[in-house]
């Protein structure tokens, strides 16, 4: 399979699954607006050139990042 190929994601404009990925940002959820934290993440396809993004809800927990003293 060819890694830069994924056949659920496509451009949105020609259909092309030929896509290159841009940034990813979290988006802060607002308490009284109800909403939740979301991930935000930007492609371009190869193809076209064009751009889109796609929102996904946020992890609920963010990942522990375990740092280990270098012994030396």
């Amino acid at each position: 399979m060819n890694p830069l190929i994924r056949p659920d994601r496509c451009c949105p404009k020609c259909e092309s699954p030929s896509y290159s990925f841009r940034s990813r940002r979290t988006l802060e959820g607002s308490p009284e607006n109800g909403s939740r934290p979301e991930v935000e993440t930007k492609y371009r396809c190869r193809a076209c050139s064009a751009e889109w993004k796609e929102r996904t809800s946020a992890p609920s927990v963010p990942p522990q990042v375990e740092v280990r003293a270098n012994p030396g």
